[in-house]
């Protein structure tokens, strides 16, 4: 029923938790493609005792392949009707993850892809946040869904999205040109094929560390230019879709330009906050400046988090004090 792809490349310290919570799932019908992508750490090692489960089936590449390739090919190799991919840093929250998405699944065969809550966890495996864009579970046309992913609303972590493989296969799955945002540029696409579904419980875990690829300069630059092309693709497709306007792909656009730059700045890598601004501006230099977020980065990153912090404070106690005297008035 399912096929799960998990890429490893030097994860060798975070393998075992991710496998365990693979091949502990309730729903057992799967199975574990595991490629290791010329690991030179002891990922080895730590791979051989699961071979002994037969869902494993386990490719080990002599030459690094990359990231994408190795992606692609465990996506030909998948025999699954649905398809799921795990990074080997990453891991299963709940043991009935692919069962709660399955279900969901199989219960509305219109649906091209599921997706779920999920929780950021630290290198140490602490969790410090929750990522819930809705607050209830729903299956949505396919349109809806695309618009809150353009405006970025609605967002999916890559490990754990089940899809539908007749889906993947109509949009000619993983952009093999795209190595930062292929799972963004795919979920756009999907979107395209029918509707999408939402569980609002958290099912798998992102593990933030030091080594994410698109926490570099490089890779928040090739992410802006790569999700802007994701976005010119799929809008050619989506728009016969009365709400998918001009205006929409407009605020998608400004939205791609500055976010990078104001995630980056407000988790205090200013220095790369700014330079993907740059890179914004080289690309679309009016769009990138002429937006009211401008200013507020600005003070984030002469102030620090705590400056900052102490004029939103006051900032709300202005307008508590303004409404008090006009609800007095």
């Amino acid at each position: 029923m399912l096929s799960v792809t998990v890429l490893n490349y030097n994860y060798a310290h975070y393998l075992p938790q991710c496998l365990d919570s693979i091949l502990r799932q309730t729903w057992t019908d799967f199975e574990l493609l595991l490629i290791n992508d010329c690991s030179t750490d002891n990922s080895l090692e730590v791979i051989q005792p699961y071979l002994a489960d037969p869902r494993v089936v386990f490719v080990n590449h002599q030459q690094n392949k990359g990231y994408i390739s190795s992606l692609i090919e465990g996506s030909d190799h998948s025999r699954g009707k649905y398809l799921t991919v795990i990074s080997a840093d990453d891991f299963c929250v709940s043991d009935r993850a692919f069962e709660t998405l399955l279900q969901m699944l199989e219960a509305n065969p219109d649906a091209a892809w599921a997706h779920s809550a999920f929780g950021k966890y630290d290198a140490d495996g602490n969790r410090y946040q929750v990522a819930r864009h809705h607050e209830e579970s729903y299956v949505r046309a396919g349109s809806e869904e695309y618009s809150d992913l353009l405006l970025m609303r609605a967002y999916a972590l890559h490990s754990g999205v089940i899809i539908r493989r007749a889906a993947y296969k109509a949009v000619g799955g993983y952009n093999p040109l795209a190595r930062y945002a292929s799972d963004n540029a795919l979920w756009l696409m999907l979107c395209t094929e029918g509707n999408a579904i939402y569980c609002v419980h958290e099912l798998f875990a992102y593990r933030q560390h030091g080594s994410n690829m698109s926490h570099t300069v490089e890779g928040i630059q090739n992410s802006l230019r790569e999700h802007i092309d994701a976005i010119d693709t799929s809008f050619a497709l989506m728009r016969t879709e009365p709400a998918i306007t001009p205006r929409l792909y407009h605020r998608a656009i400004k939205r791609i330009l500055i976010v990078h730059a104001e995630d980056a700045i407000f988790a205090g890598r200013i220095r790369v906050g700014w330079s993907a601004l740059w890179c914004a501006m080289q690309l679309h230099p009016i769009w990138t400046l002429f937006q009211v977020k401008i200013p507020i980065l600005l003070v984030r990153t002469v102030l620090g988090a705590r400056g900052f912090h102490a004029i939103q404070s006051c900032v709300r106690y202005l307008k508590r004090s303004v409404g008090h005297r006009a609800a007095y008035a």
